[in-house]
This record gives C-alpha cells, structure tokens and sequence, in this order.
C-alpha cells in the first residue's frame, strides 16, 4: 500500500499524458490490481492501467525457466495493455511451445495461488497417502509404488519424490494466505488446510518415527544434519523443513547437531543465531560430509543434495554401529548393504530397517558386537 500511494503520488505530478500500465509480479491477494487501480484513481492519476502478470519461477533454475517458460499469465483490462505487453513479451505471443494466455487481473492472481496450491497437494499426497502406505504395510515398496501410479498418462509423475516436506517461499505462505482469503469470504477450505497440515507434519514425523519405532533417544546424543536449504542448487532457508528439525532435536535434547550444506550454511548460521536463541550454541557447522558425522549417533538427510545420493561408503569410513540413519529424501539406495552391517536405516516411504547384529533398541551401556568384516570386504 505504501508503494501504491508513492507511485500515485509520482505519477499524478508528471507532465505528459502517454499511457502507463503497471503490472505487479507478486503473488499477492486476490483483488489486489483492483486495489491499486483505485489507489492511483484517488490520486488523480491519469490514462493508466493496472495488469496482472504473475510469476512462476522455480528456485535453482530460474534463470533457464525465464527463457523457457510454461507459460505467460496477463491478466488486464483494456486491448491497449493487452497490446503493450504483447510487445512486451513478443518472443513468446504465439509460441509453439508456450502457452500465452490473457484474462483478468482477478483471473491471473487467483490461477498462481491455484498452481502453487495444487502443486502442494501433489506432495502432500504422496507423502501423506504413497509413502504411509509404503511405511505401513509390509513389502510395499515405493519406487514401484509410483512407477505403477504414474503410469497412468492422466497422473503427473511430479511430486511422487517422498520427502520430509516442502519448503520455501511460496507453497506454505500461499496455502495459508488462500485459505484465509477464503475463510473471510465464508468459504470451506477442509482440503488445503488438510494439504498444509500434512507438509508441516512430514518435517519432523521421522525424529518421532526414530523414538517410537526405533527406540532411539535423542537426549544428550550427537547429530549430523545433513542439508540445510529447503531443495538443493539454492542457499534459500526459508521454510526449509531443516528449520523444524532442528527445533525438534533441540526440543529433545540432544547435545550438539553438526550441519553441512554445500551452499547454505553462512546463511543458516543467520537463522540459527545463538544471540536469539542460546540452544543454538549447540550447532555447528562443516565442510565436508564426512567432518560432520564425526562422532555423531546418528544423521539426518534434509535436503536432496546430489552428493548425498550414495553416501554409504562415507558413513562407514565416518562411522561405526549401531547408528542411526534417517533418511528424509531416499538418498541411499544401497542402503540394505548397511543394515547388514549393523546400521540401522530409517527413511520416508519406508519401513525401519535393521539387522539382528544390533540391538532392536538404543539405550545406554548395550554391547554391539564388532561389524563382520567379510561383509566389510564385499561391500567394497
């Protein structure tokens, strides 16, 4: 609002009539362009318009998307700012490929909310319906899982990635400001908070999974943390579901968590302040994997890093039975080669895996015996 009545301002002071259309990128309110349009009528403002043209930019290919979009959104009201922003976005108006679509303003803002929405929803079903089943019943898998789904052509294979939840800027924010604009308007949003709920759930359910069906006791125990952006090729904390594990593991007392990310740990470290909160003292950060599951009990995969895809060599070099392996992105596919070894191995859309040469649970002064060191061999 503050913008609005300083671009009003401005623009009601200048001394030619040439027309202006401004357009807002931001995801914001529905009804929000008719806003601003009233807000410039009020301050005189003359021969303008007010578009529409939202943006849908995926984090850590922006660059690439901008250039090659799915589509263009514009959302006005007269021909003469449809026109301007033809030529505006000329290289994409009648594309082969992309789709260059003009509607309202009202249209435009409500169809990004609606996108980002049903994609949560994507994910939010796979994790909270695929990866339970695939967690519950025994020898279900869930590569097949998806495989068999998706193969219907009229199923997206977008979103059947288990993970521990959804981050960023958009989804959540999104979700919760659409089910509020609906909520006032005495609309049922049973389904998006349902969505919401789901994702928020899925950041932290693996630590309970660990208690429960492990036995583990995070209390006074070591930590690896490994990932700390919301999605790999980005330094973007925000949202990102390492935000609440950290606060369950430290809401379980657990005496140190030892991160790496290969980008985002300066910007953690701002996050994570000891000066606003003491318990982050307890963190800290590291250059390699292999350094930050040094004298840990367990680890815990938060974000698909591809460098974390096959980590078992690491954690055996790094590592010694029994240790706890949560996996919140299916990173390890060899992961049987571990249990075999001794280690126990958690993962979403998976069952608790571990062998019989570990203790069924953690506590305090169990023997482990020595891992079998034929196996070490053939496994490399």
């Amino acid at each position: 609002m503050n913008a609005a009545h300083h671009l009003g301002q401005l623009l009601a002071k200048r001394d030619t009539n040439h027309r202006v259309v401004l357009v807002n990128k931001s995801t914001v309110p529905i009804g929000s362009a008719r806003l601003l349009q009233q807000i410039l009528d009020e301050h005189g403002v003359r021969n303008f318009g007010v578009a529409s043209n939202p943006e849908f930019l995926p984090q850590g290919n922006a660059v690439e998307a901008s250039r090659k979009p799915d589509r263009v959104i514009v959302g006005a009201d007269t021909a003469e700012d449809f026109e301007l922003l033809r030529r505006v976005y000329s290289q994409f108006v009648n594309h082969v490929r992309i789709r260059y679509i003009e509607t309202t303003p009202e249209t435009a803002e409500a169809i990004k909310y609606m996108a980002n929405a049903l994609l949560l929803t994507y994910i939010s079903f796979w994790n909270g319906v695929g990866g339970r089943l695939a967690e519950t019943f025994e020898n279900t898998l869930m590569e097949d899982l998806k495989l068999g789904v998706t193969s219907d052509s009229r199923i997206s294979t977008w979103g059947s990635y288990v993970s521990n939840g959804a981050g960023g800027s958009c989804f959540g924010k999104d979700i919760q400001s659409l089910i509020y604009q609906l909520n006032r308007s005495g609309r049922s949003t049973d389904l998006l908070q349902a969505v919401y709920n789901i994702n928020e759930y899925q950041k932290t359910y693996l630590i309970d999974r660990a208690v429960h069906e492990g036995g583990f006791n995070f209390n006074n125990k070591s930590i690896a943390l490994l990932g700390l952006a919301f999605k790999k090729r980005t330094n973007d904390m925000r949202d990102s579901s390492s935000l609440k594990v950290v606060e369950s593991l430290l809401a379980r007392g657990v005496a140190s968590i030892r991160a790496y990310d290969p980008l985002a740990t300066e910007e953690a470290a701002k996050w994570f302040d000891p000066e606003h909160n003491h318990l982050f003292e307890r963190i800290s950060y590291h250059d390699t994997v292999f350094e930050a599951i040094q004298g840990t009990d367990a680890l815990f995969i938060s974000t698909d890093w591809e460098e974390f895809r096959g980590l078992s060599s690491t954690i055996r070099k790094g590592t010694r039975p029994p240790y706890l392996i949560i996996d919140g992105r299916r990173m390890i596919p060899d992961h049987d080669m571990l249990v075999d070894l001794g280690y126990q191995y958690l993962s979403v859309g998976g069952a608790l895996l571990s062998s019989d040469k570990q203790p069924e649970r953690y506590g305090e002064g169990i023997v482990v015996p020595e891992p079998d060191e034929e196996l070490v061999e053939e496994s490399g």
